[in-house]
């Protein structure tokens, strides 16, 4: 989280064309891999459990 918060709103932002590109990629990246962590960490509701183990 803070390397996403330091690409956001960090000193870099004199970069140009492709750096810039680049950054914003890896701002995704970086977000894409807390999301995914947190879904790791919280799989889901007690409801698709549920409906899991009747099946």
């Amino acid at each position: 989280m803070g390397l996403a918060g330091w690409l956001a709103l960090g000193p870099s932002t004199e970069w140009d064309g492709a750096a810039r590109v680049a950054r914003f990629a890896l701002i995704l990246s970086c977000f894409g891999v807390i999301g995914g962590g947190a879904r790791l960490v919280f799989p889901g509701k007690a409801e698709d459990q549920q409906a899991q183990v009747t099946d």
